[in-house]
């Protein structure tokens, strides 16, 4: 079975796989298209996040609802969080609950094998200060797990179902090639005998639902093909051939264009999106900041963003595909006052599809989100807010 193996980073933000491409994974495993191991080490982490990530936001409320006096109870401040943590913890609960979702820990007896790794320098331990320091211990425990998938299933179809390793960290990926792994765990799929191509590096939880449905298209495709090569009359079982490579073309193909899509989106993190001078002499702000920005300080930049909805992409117009999503985005700001915020747009890309090996966008623009998602709870109150002391607050009328 097609196997999805997530790093922390890849997780952090979709809440337990709550968020939409969280979500849309889930659904792939409950329908039995696929099953999602989970390193306990991954597990361990984002719990020690979530409390981490809690706590912060507890302590703040309570600086900033302290101001007002006596009119709002700490206990009633902690109540509220509380209950923010149990619902944490019933997300995690329920995806740990779901049928082919597991969680795996390293076996006993490795600890050597890692200390030889890390005293080595192989991959995913990394070193700074000119070797003085070594660090990537839960990325080798990760890597030990991702392995172990790899070499467990003895039987014959396993040699061709696909091994997902969901993840963007430095420690695994290619000093040279970016996208790709580092030799030195290629060199330790060689000296298993696990063919390279069997294990499949994605960066994002968006792209490995894509990269799974363009998998399990595939393979209903070629099983379609082979049946019909076996009954070379059956213009029915011919048909159907023809049309499942069809529908595993569009998927592939669907894959890709997400991948490019996201891929020019991150390019957009870290970039200054302040006025600037623009051609003719004028200031503005740069040509993909469509949206209005938050009033939150100077030397404004994203600094991270979530997908809020399915990629939707138009058929295409000669040799360009349009397409958009809801996201997301999370905003700093970099003076010395600087606070952050979350601002909800609209992704619109053009891609080139003129090479079909390489895709390409041309176009790129965040705008304001056309119709802004309503709280599901309008009696919530988001936790990163100035107080208003106006009568006339609609929260009053609530």
């Amino acid at each position: 079975m097609i196997t999805v193996v997530p790093d922390t980073n890849a997780l952090f933000g979709h809440e337990w796989m709550t968020s939409v491409a969280g979500r849309n994974l889930v659904d792939l495993v409950k329908s039995g298209k696929c099953r999602v191991v989970l390193p306990r080490v991954v597990l361990d982490e984002l719990d020690r996040q979530d409390r981490k990530t809690l706590k912060s936001k507890r302590d703040k409320a309570k600086v900033v609802l302290s101001e007002v006096g006596d009119d709002i109870r700490a206990t009633a401040i902690d109540e509220a969080f509380d209950r923010l943590g149990a619902k944490t913890d019933a997300s995690r609960d329920r995806l740990l609950a779901t049928s082919g979702v597991s969680v795996t820990s390293v076996p006993e007896g490795r600890t050597q094998a890692l200390v030889d790794r890390d005293l080595a320098a192989r991959r995913p331990f990394m070193e700074t200060l000119g070797g003085k320091k070594s660090y990537g211990f839960r990325d080798a425990v990760i890597w030990e797990i991702v392995l172990d998938v790899l070499e467990e299933d003895e039987d014959e179809d396993a040699n061709v179902d696909p091994v997902f390793f969901v993840s963007a960290d430095k420690g695994f990926i290619d000093d040279v090639a970016p996208k790709e792994l580092h030799r030195h765990l290629l060199e330790d799929l060689d000296a298993r005998g696990i063919a390279r191509d069997r294990l499949v590096l994605v960066e994002k939880v968006a792209n490995v639902v894509e990269d799974v449905r363009a998998a399990v298209a595939e393979a209903e495709a070629r099983a379609a093909e082979a049946l019909a090569a076996s009954t070379p009359a059956d213009d029915e079982a011919h048909g159907l051939a023809s049309l499942l490579r069809g529908y595993a073309f569009d998927a592939s193909r669907r894959a890709e264009l997400v991948r490019v899509a996201t891929e020019a989106l991150d390019e957009l993190v870290g970039q200054p999106m302040d006025e600037q001078l623009t051609y003719g002499g004028d200031y503005g702000l740069p040509d993909w900041v469509q949206f209005e920005l938050p009033e939150i300080g100077g030397d404004l930049s994203i600094y991270g963003y979530d997908l809020e909805s399915d990629f939707e992409f138009d058929a295409p117009d000669g040799d360009t595909v349009t397409g958009r999503a809801d996201v997301v985005l999370s905003i700093e700001a970099g003076d010395l006052f600087g606070e952050s915020d979350e601002v909800r747009a609209r992704l619109t890309v053009d891609i080139d599809i003129e090479d079909p090996d390489a895709f390409e966008v041309t176009y790129i623009v965040l705008e304001d989100t056309p119709s802004p998602l309503r709280p599901a709870d309008p009696t919530s109150v988001q936790l990163d807010f100035e107080l208003e002391t106006d009568p006339g607050d609609p929260r009053d009328a609530v």
